[in-house]
């Protein structure tokens, strides 16, 4: 039968309350003594030795023995004897505890890493090209922890047209892992449906809106390539701009793409589509917040301006654009904690 007591209740309790142990050669005149506890079991204490169950200071519970067998009184050798014996009864039962928690921890870490593979097959894992080399497209795509809320995707609209989605859902770990994988399909769906980039966004919002839980939102752009016109169309959520690398010119505009606010905020949320005409051999860079937001050991930001001066060269492919930027902000970053999903994919029209 389960008995529970308060802390500093009877001599199991005083002996929790003191961190002490407690010899009691005759309960009925100790007044520490718990006797609904004999009245509850119908036995009869008549003498107690306890002691404490401690480990690095902290108690974890009390040990006793009642009634020595040949009917006298505990003395003080039989407390020492009992003491040491409960120090290492407690440093077993840690070891346990610490045992059992370390297994639990490797069988988190072993779901997490499957989980993140699983995640990771969400992404395109293999980059489409044109037969004629008329554009390359690349992304890579790193969690903070084992999954996270970062997405990229690629879909191919007959020979002409490739479309690029880019989003970063609020949050980390596993519930934006969650909310990212819904998002992959709904997007997937979609851009099928609609073709124009901002009625893909603004039916997305609505879903989104529509099963808000906890508040959560995904920043989101998107933008269609012709490679064959070399026209860029595009729609922005609330997300970081287009950057735009104009080679020939050697400079970089910063694309906005009519940017609205995240998705899954409010209803009918005013997005609109934009579109640039590219020259050969610029290129389109798509980047999470990550990146700007990676911080050094001195806690120093990478910065968009950084971001921008790292892109505004000429690069052979769409690869050599992401490899090299990330690249870069890792040595930026060296040894800090980074706390952000970092995500890039670049789009290059030859």
């Amino acid at each position: 039968k389960k008995i529970q007591l308060k802390m500093g209740e009877g001599i199991a309790g005083w002996v929790a309350q003191h961190d002490e142990p407690e010899i009691i050669p005759d309960v009925a005149a100790d007044p520490r003594f718990a006797s609904k506890i004999d009245d509850s079991t119908g036995f009869q204490t008549r003498s107690i030795l306890a002691a404490p169950l401690s480990v690095k200071n902290k108690v974890i519970g009390v040990a006793e023995v009642i009634n020595r067998v040949d009917g006298k009184a505990f003395d003080e050798e039989d407390l020492e004897l009992f003491s040491t014996f409960c120090r290492q009864v407690a440093m077993a039962i840690e070891n346990a505890r610490m045992y059992k928690l370390k297994l639990e921890k490797q069988k988190l870490e072993q779901q997490l890493e499957h989980a993140r593979t699983i995640q990771q097959s969400f992404m395109p894992q293999v980059f489409p090209s044109s037969p004629d080399q008329k554009f390359s497209v690349y992304g890579r795509s790193l969690a903070a922890a084992s999954v996270g809320g970062d997405l990229f995707d690629l879909i191919e609209f007959g020979k002409d047209e490739i479309g690029v989605a880019l989003g970063d859902v609020t949050g980390k770990g596993v519930p934006a892992a969650l909310y990212m994988a819904r998002l992959v399909s709904d997007f997937r769906l979609n851009s099928q449906l609609h073709h124009d980039p901002a009625d893909v966004l603004r039916a997305l919002n609505n879903l989104l809106v529509d099963r808000s839980r906890r508040g959560m939102f995904v920043t989101f752009q998107y933008g269609i390539l012709d490679h064959k016109k070399g026209t860029f169309t595009f729609a922005n959520a609330g997300h970081l701009p287009f950057i735009h690398v104009q080679c020939g010119r050697k400079t970089v505009a910063l694309l906005e793409g009519g940017k609205g606010i995240p998705l899954g905020i409010a209803p009918a949320a005013e997005i609109s589509t934009e579109m640039v005409q590219l020259d050969h051999g610029d290129h389109i860079v798509f980047v999470t917040d990550g990146i700007i937001e990676a911080k050094n050991e001195a806690g120093e930001l990478y910065s968009l301006e950084r971001t921008v001066e790292l892109v505004n060269q000429s690069y052979d492919s769409a690869e050599q654009v992401v490899e090299n930027l990330l690249q870069d902000v890792q040595q930026f970053a060296g040894n800090a904690d980074q706390h952000d999903d970092v995500t890039i994919v670049a789009l290059k029209w030859n």
